[in-house]
């Protein structure tokens, strides 16, 4: 332990005596492990922590996906939620679960004694809270009993809600509350923090009625189990699939177009695309850590070998190989502390800039967000990948100074030692290795930066900066009969166009990129075209629109016509498809004067008559190709839940304020929300992606910083060993332009090397990276062959400066320079 100290001492006065040296080792190496404890932290909140409970590993979500089969479904995370008959089925039959609980999504009014508020809201049984193990902060969780209809007016708060609506009332137990015109009895508020399902904000009781427990074909729930003592995942996923499969042959009608796709918990919420995302962001921070580690071995080399006296007089004193190998290797620890502890700091910059530049209505419904922080996990993490890196930086550069002739190193008195060809080819191989990753980081950002910009210009068909949208939800206490609903939105759209600067008014139940770029669809019915098989299913977005809605988002009409104010209750049912429909479902054939019925054919919806045909809107980033669509007019069915879109002469914002105000004169104690530009709603949506290519393009500039910074040293170092050759080269008559090719040709070989290793690395990984790129090809040109010649060129650069310093040498002093 003596001997170790002796060597931290000794090598920080070593460190301390080529300061400048070591101040850009610390720096690379503190960009290097800064990004990897920030991105650390991030799939720390993501992967691992992404639910607000302790036991999240025992809960498995057991939810549907469309089988192959059925030729339904769209996108990565086709997932389906449980009909009730099936949820009560497994609370039965499933033994590998101490206990299966579900949820629903709502949205609910809250009125009362202040503005009317709208929430997220989930209905959830007595036993959900027991099942995740979590207890309210204040009073109890609902009872069994208030699961039957007709007894479910009890709600529980969230920690949030409590604070900022009713000012943390510590006496708000058995109060009531007005939630969608219903009056509720406050039995619970939950801890601070915990908001599971994300977003919840109140927690309402599951009930079904006697119908509805019987309906297969409402598919409402998503379902949880909780994996009983001693059970795997394995295990209860192979007997919920056993189950599963009884059901669809006892149920084939309902059934047999879904399997079942268990997943653990914390996957679930999560999502695909945001564990495929943050795992290349790992691998992104790795990358720069590996070249930041290059550069400070190939900044080693050239420090050691101007200690080869002294590691020859150990040596000569009867000091060991291993001796000096650790001296070595403690003193390039000591440089990863340092750019630990630096990197660190810029990890906690990183991190406060993710947060701040979230928006909060997007954050709340990212799984984990809330744990984003340096924990005692990412310091742990950041120390470990320090003591790596040193040990990464350091044990070339050691091994081979250790290999000293000692006769031949006293004999010069330590001085004109130069490396031999095998150092020199490794400090070559590191540059190469260099080239490659910074490519690969390249080309990687720029498929990601094209694939946002992709994301954004496909909606700019219509012209969202000028569009204001804005939701609300009608309470079935009010508005629970369709001339009710109709005679409001009438009311709605003609005061809305009454306004100043507004040019048209439409309303939709969603545009494009709501929901944070998710999509709902529906099973829907051809009469002329019945299925064949129990297990096809044929979906779509069902949308109620009013007729204005096409010419606000610039939808062309393909075929027949346009939904008209003419398509009334008394009128035939009339609907308008998307071209993308009816290439999937009609096979080519002209689909005007068919008939369509949302559900199955045997459903009590109305057939409707398909009147147009009409291009595709592109209402999700997640779902790459165009998703067939349903257009019903909002006079044959008009909904409780709508989008209103307002075309505005100039930003749309300035008219939130007149909205409102024409809103509240028919119906003061509806709430208005998701207020915002449609500009503001797609960047929302795809912010995650901003987010990723930003970082991703951020990686990619330090890491051909610390590159250009690795090629400049290689090729400065170079050109001071050469110096009495190049001495001898211009005594001999060579020209400027002799020992600029003589520099330049050997660094631009390196990076060449580089390039060409680095290209098929890169074409694999834009492969891989397919299913996370819109609109860009993988082997997008300005990736594959703009970035790799602002590479070369940047090369180029940090040849250039030491091969211009040895053209300018003067040959006397060259040819006594030993």
């Amino acid at each position: 332990m003596q001997s170790i100290w002796q060597d931290v001492r000794f090598g920080f006065r070593m460190l301390m005596k080529h300061r400048l040296v070591s101040l850009v080792c610390v720096i690379a190496l503190a960009l290097g492990i800064g990004a990897n404890a920030a991105v650390f932290s991030l799939a720390e909140a993501f992967l691992v922590h992404p639910v607000p409970f302790e036991n999240g590993n025992k809960i498995v979500a057991l939810i549907d996906g469309h089988t192959r089969e059925s030729g339904a479904g769209f996108g990565p995370q086709d997932y389906i939620p449980i009909a009730p008959p099936t949820y009560f089925d497994w609370q039965k039959e499933a033994r590998s679960f101490d206990r299966i609980t579900a949820y629903a999504w709502d949205e609910v009014n809250l009125t009362g004694d202040r503005e009317p508020q709208k929430l997220q809201a989930f209905h959830v049984p007595a036993n959900f809270f027991e099942t995740i193990g979590v207890n309210p902060l204040m009073g109890r969780v609902f009872l069994p009993e208030e699961e039957e209809a007709g007894k479910d007016q009890e709600v529980i708060l969230g920690h949030a809600l409590w604070e900022q609506r009713y000012a943390s009332d510590p006496n708000i137990l058995g109060k009531n509350v007005k939630v969608d015109g219903k009056s509720f009895t406050v039995v619970g508020v939950m801890a601070k923090g915990f908001d599971f399902p994300m977003p919840a904000e109140v927690w309402l009781p599951l009930s079904f009625d006697a119908k509805e427990r019987l309906r297969r074909d409402d598919r409402s729930l998503w379902v949880l189990g909780r994996l009983a003592p001693g059970v795997s995942f394995t295990e209860g996923a192979a007997e919920m699939q056993a189950i599963t499969q009884r059901e669809a042959q006892a149920y084939p009608d309902t059934d047999k177009a879904f399997e079942l796709r268990p997943m653990e918990l914390r996957k679930f919420i999560t999502g695909d695309l945001t564990r495929q995302y943050t795992l290349l962001l790992l691998g992104a921070v790795g990358f720069v850590l590996l070249i930041a580690c290059a550069n400070v071995a190939n900044v080693q080399f050239a420090r050691v070998t101007g200690r080869v006296g002294e590691f020859a007089v150990r040596t000569a004193m009867g000091g060991s190989r291993w001796r000096v190998v650790r001296q070595l290797l403690v003193e390039s620890v000591l440089l990863s502390m340092a750019g630990a502890v630096l990197g660190l700091l810029l990890a906690q910059w990183d991190i406060d800039m993710i947060l701040a530049h979230m928006p909060p209505d997007v954050a709340k419904f990212v799984a984990g967000w809330k744990t984003i922080r340096l924990d005692s996990g990412a310091f742990l993490f950041a120390l470990v990948v320090s003591v790596v890196s040193g040990v990464l930086s350091g044990i070339a550069p050691s091994l081979l100074s250790s290999r000293t002739n000692v006769t031949d190193t006293l004999k010069e008195g330590g001085r004109g030692s130069t490396l031999g060809r095998g150092r020199h080819r490794l400090r070559a191989a590191l540059v190469i290795g260099e080239v490659s990753l910074v490519l690969v980081l390249l080309v990687g950002a720029g498929l990601l930066v094209r694939s946002f910009q992709g994301l954004l210009s496909v909606n700019e068909s219509y012209s969202p900066k000028t569009l204001l949208i804005m939701n609300m939800t009608l309470p079935e206490t009010q508005y629970g009969k369709a001339p009710e609903r109709l005679t409001f939105h009438d009311q709605v759209q003609q005061r809305l166009a009454s306004i100043p600067g507004v040019q048209t008014v439409a309303l939709a139940t969603h545009v494009p990129y709501a929901d944070g770029g998710g999509i709902s669809t529906r099973d829907f019915s051809i009469q002329e075209r019945p299925l064949t098989q129990r297990d096809e299913s044929r979906d779509a977005i069902v949308e109620t629109i009013s007729p204005s809605y096409f010419g606000e988002m610039n939808v062309g009409l393909r075929d027949g016509r346009f939904l008209t104010d003419a398509d009334g209750a008394e009128s035939p049912r009339a609907v308008v498809v998307s071209a993308s429909l009816v290439r999937r479902y009609f096979g080519g054939d002209n689909p005007l004067g068919r008939h369509l019925k949302i559900g199955k054919a045997d459903s009590d919806e109305a057939w409707m008559t398909v009147v147009g045909v009409v291009s595709d809107l592109h209402y999700s980033w997640i779902v790459k190709e165009d998703v067939p669509t349903v257009y019903r007019p909002y006079r044959q069915n008009p909904p409780n839940y709508t989008t209103l879109v307002l075309r505005t002469n100039g930003d749309p914002l300035k008219f939130v304020s007149a909205a409102r105000a024409q809103i509240a004169a028919i119906d003061p104690n509806l709430p208005m929300y998701n207020i915002k530009s449609m500009d503001k709603a797609i960047t929302e949506s795809i912010i995650g992606i901003a987010y990723v290519a930003t970082m991703m393009a951020v990686l990619g500039v330090i890491a051909l910083v610390l590159a250009s910074v690795g090629v400049f040293g290689v090729m400065s170092y170079s050109v001071s060993e050469r110096t009495h050759e190049i001495g001898i080269r211009m005594s001999q008559g060579a020209q400027t332009r002799d020992i600029l090719s003589l520099v330049l040709r050997g660094g631009m070989l390196m990076t060449l090397l580089g390039l060409v290793i680095g290209l098929p690395i890169a074409f694999a990984m834009a492969r891989t990276m397919s299913s996370l790129l819109f609109n860009v090809q993988t082997a997008d040109p300005i990736s594959f062959v703009v970035l790799p010649l602002v590479l070369l060129a940047v090369a180029a650069v940090a040849c250039y400066l030491p091969a211009r310093r040895a053209a300018q040498m003067d040959p006397l002093r060259a040819l006594r320079h030993e």
